[in-house]
């Protein structure tokens, strides 16, 4: 299977590169505002270079940064969503980065579930859905969809943020609302682009990060070390440049999850600390698990041609490794006490055993190996029409994570036994072609762009059970597998778009999405029960049969409309609708959970789930604060039908209840976003940013609720959610999605040489449950409120030299979002570029180095205006 995915995904790049030439063209980097607002045209469009081969546009023909600091492809496309922005220059002063997603940390409305350094699970929230949402937002690093629409969930569905290098990053771009035609309702939430750079001469970058994180909790207390060195080189001949670019990290991290007994498993154990769980219910923490040390390693090879002053093509070729290792901490042994050996039947006499033994879960050793492909060619005339057509893959070459069982040894032991969970062969492929028409005469004043879309996404997860897990799947039972969940979605989609300049302050823009979607090929079979060594019963060899899911197919419509006025150069008033029809995922379909119980196991895949509808809403007020400001008030709306949300509910004809993906009738996201961003406050070089969200996020109908457990067959050895008392959950908050959030961050540039940051970030309470019931915080499993401080000083020695220290979290706020979060990060980095300056002399040494402050310019009055 592995060598079948490695010709697949080589196979589409031999055929991307042999239909799409390489090429390249360079641009300058420019300061920009944090955040920027709206998608206006822009008074006159890129006509090409000029005479004499200079290009008349800021920096060049292909700059992703227009004259105006906004992102060029908005512009070129005419997206009418709202727009925020971070760009290279501003990432390197103000944000202590060290994977790509860290770009994002104070725009407005953001947070990235970023467990630890390196996260395979750091999910986008936006700012009307949670963190348990990643299928609702798309995540793009230029051509290449990082968002794995294989699932919408905190583990697979995560963008896969490790194909990108933070080095490489030219610029982020984050659209709010579905109400550009030419994405797919996916786009619900927003779409983040990452923009990478291309350079018009020979740069070369080299970075070391070190980041140390202070961590105390429970019975773990250690400074964790993690380095990061990246790595970016690239050149222009002629026509055609290259860039190669990477990063390798190497680290450990904090502990993810712990093992808690708690009902009649409640015993004083040695060593063990008296908690709650997130209902309140007292409990013992009896040691750490999810402790990963691991190395990744990111390679990309960027190729670009131009085949014409305004025709381009590219091809990006990148792979990813990730090799970690999980090993438990058991507060109740000594060296984590790492015992094998096969269970004892029957059972052994010492009361909570079986609690004891769950530390095989965090017991695990993960390898994962992604190639992915992408080419495009493109046109940038800005005259009658402008087209591109872009193809990319994505493939998991492998993707094992490997553990032992429990063994019934005192506190903790594992057997030689266990399993191996694989996600290889899982894959995922799209296409697209777009163009635009600016037409003259009658059509003077429409821009009318248009496209095709088709993707393909395959999932592949099978689990294996192993003699000796250690080995994985070379000590795999021959056709012996726990567990196997297959399947694949289709979709294909025609959008036009029309955006019309009705007079110089008014512009409208409508458009429509079609799309037909398919699910097929879903297969699951459990084996819940059976183990290395046997067939366990009668009733489990009787569950061996496989279930063939059934097609599904679904055509839906997406209307979008936006009307904006500008009725002067200091105010744009901007009123927007869109529907997105947000289709299933294949692990929504066809992800298989089992539960064991006096019948044996069930599988209870949802392969009959329709598609959710979002109608969204927004009206937008920005105002130009001074000449170097903006501020923005949205208000927005956002109404789901059939919106897909993991609850419990019956196995159909028992009365099993499993947790698995349902449609839940009617839910509503309301509230107020307020941004702003203004420069040289009060002193020259002083920027101050921010931005605040209230959200109303409820359920207003679902009609299939039902309580984990009733109070017939409450117990407190099986005390489920403790919602028994829910007779419905209508008028309750969304799971995942915080009440408030908000961002301030003020950065101090006294010279070219100098910047201070200080920055805060704040979010509200949040609930995992439907019922509201899980109230306790600071607890495992708990969805904290949280405040924390970061802070960086970043120094330019020259342009050859830089220099980085930072704290993150520096008020060591301790908070749990289900998994702790990083306590108290510091941060050293040191960085080496060459060929960023044209003309400046010196491999080392540029004759403008600032060994001494030059405290005469600092703390000079600003004159700038406010109004």
């Amino acid at each position: 299977m592995i060598r079948t995915t490695l010709l697949r995904g080589v196979s589409a790049g031999a055929l991307t590169l042999v239909c799409v030439s390489p090429c390249a063209q360079s641009f300058a980097q420019e300061a920009l505002p944090t955040i920027e607002i709206g998608a206006s045209r822009a008074p006159e469009r890129t006509t090409g270079p000029a005479p004499g081969g200079e290009d008349t546009s800021k920096g060049s023909l292909w700059s992703p940064t227009l004259a105006d600091g906004k992102p060029a492809f908005v512009e070129k496309w005419q997206l009418p969503n709202p727009v925020s922005s971070v760009t290279r220059k501003e990432i390197e002063r103000t944000i202590n980065i060290v994977n790509p997603e860290d770009s994002v940390k104070y725009l407005p409305s953001l947070f990235v579930r970023k467990r630890n350094i390196g996260d395979t699970q750091a999910t986008l929230q936006t700012r009307t859905w949670g963190v348990g949402s990643s299928a609702r937002s798309l995540v793009y690093a230029d051509d290449l969809l990082l968002t794995a629409l294989i699932g919408n969930d905190n583990t697979i569905g995560a963008p896969r943020w490790g194909l990108v290098s933070p080095e490489e990053i030219e610029r982020v771009d984050f659209l709010y609302g579905p109400y550009a035609a030419q994405y797919s309702g996916n786009s619900m939430g927003g779409v983040l682009k990452i923009t990478t750079r291309m350079p018009d001469k020979l740069e070369v970058t080299a970075k070391n990060t070190t980041a140390i994180q202070d961590f105390s909790l429970y019975g773990t207390s250690a400074g964790l070390v993690t380095n990061i060195t990246n790595i970016f080189v690239g050149d222009r001949i002629n026509d055609f440049s290259w860039t190669v670019s990477g990063n390798w990290q190497r680290g450990s991290q904090q502990p993810l999850t712990y093992v808690n007994a708690s009902g009649t498993n409640l015993y004083g154990y040695p060593g063990a600390y008296f908690a709650t769980n997130r209902f309140g219910v007292p409990a013992t923490v009896l040691g750490a698990t999810g402790n990963l040390a691991n190395d990744q390693v990111n390679g990309k090879l960027k190729l670009a041609y131009d085949v014409t002053p305004t025709i381009r093509a590219t091809y990006t070729l990148g792979f990813w490794s990730n090799d970690g290792t999980s090993y438990p901490q058991n507060y109740l042994a000594a060296n984590y006490a790492p015992f094998f050996g096969r269970a004892f039947t029957p059972s052994p006499p010492w009361p909570g055993q079986s609690v004891a033994q769950n530390f095989a879960s965090g017991y695990y050793r993960i390898q994962e190996k992604m190639l992915t492909n992408a080419g495009a060619i493109r046109s940038n005339t800005g005259g009658l029409f402008d087209f591109e057509i872009s193809a990319s893959n994505f493939t998991y070459l492998q993707s094992d994570q490997r553990q032992p069982f429990s063994g019934a040894i005192p506190y903790g032991g594992y057997t030689a036994t266990g399993r191996n969970q694989i996600f290889t062969g899982t894959y995922w492929t799209l296409f697209d072609a777009k163009g635009i028409v600016r037409p003259e005469g009658l059509l003077k004043d429409h821009d009318i762009s248009f496209g095709l879309h088709g993707d393909h996404f395959n999932l592949n997860n099978p689990t294996y059970l192993t003699t000796w897990w250690p080995a994985g799947q070379n000590a795999a039972i021959p056709g012996v597998a726990q567990s196997i969940s297959q399947g694949s979605t289709r979709t294909q989609a025609l959008w036009v778009q029309d955006a019309f300049k009705i007079d110089p302050k008014l512009k409208l823009t409508v458009g429509v999405r079609g799309e037909h979607w398919t699910g097929s090929n879903g297969y699951n079979q459990s084996l819940g029960s059976l183990n290395a060594v046997g067939l366990g019963s009668t009733a489990s060899r009787a569950s061996l049969l496989p279930v063939f899911q059934p097609v599904k197919n679904n055509t839906r419509f997406s209307p979008k409309g936006s009307l904006q006025w500008t009725p002067d150069d200091i105010w744009t008033i901007t009123g927007s609708i869109g529907m997105a029809n947000r289709f299933p995922t294949a692990r929504e379909l066809y992800s298989l959970t089992t539960t064991p119980g006096p019948t044996g196991v069930l599988a209870n895949p949802n392969p009959n789930l329709t598609p959710e509808v979002a109608l969204t809403k927004e009206v937008a007020f920005e105002r130009m604060i001074g000449t170097d400001g903006t501020g923005r008030v949205t208000l927005f709306d956002e109404e789901v039908r059939d919106a897909i949300i993991s609850q419990s509910t019956f196995v159909p004809g028992t009365t099993q209840l499993v947790n698995t993906p349902v449609n839940v009738q009617r839910v509503r996201n309301s509230g107020v976003e307020v941004a702003f961003s203004k420069q040289n406050v009060l002193f020259k070089g002083l920027e101050l940013t921010g931005s605040a969200t209230w959200l109303n996020a409820r359920i207003v109908s679902n009609p299939t609720w039902a309580p984990t457990v009733t109070l017939g067959n409450f117990s407190p050895s099986n005390p489920g959610n403790l919602d028994f008392w829910a007779l419905s959950v209508a008028g309750k908050n969304v799971p995942n999605v915080p009440n408030w959030r908000g961002t301030v961050a003020a950065t101090y540039s006294p010279d070219d040489h100098w910047a201070f940051t200080v920055a805060m970030r704040y979010q509200g309470r949040m609930w995992s449950t439907l019922t509201n019931n899980d109230f306790t915080r600071g607890v495992y499993a708990a969805f904290d409120p949280f405040f924390v401080v970061d802070t960086k000083i970043h120094y330019k020695l020259n342009d050859r030299f830089s220099f980085d220290f930072g704290v993150d979290n520096i008020n060591n706020y301790k908070y749990f979002l289900f998994h702790p979060f990083p306590q108290r990060t510091f941060y050293v980095a040191g960085k080496y570029e060459f060929g960023e300056n044209k003309g400046a002399p010196g491999i080392f040494f540029t004759g403008n180095e600032g060994f001494m402050p030059d405290f005469a310019r600092w703390f000079r009055p600003s004159d700038t205006k406010w109004f």
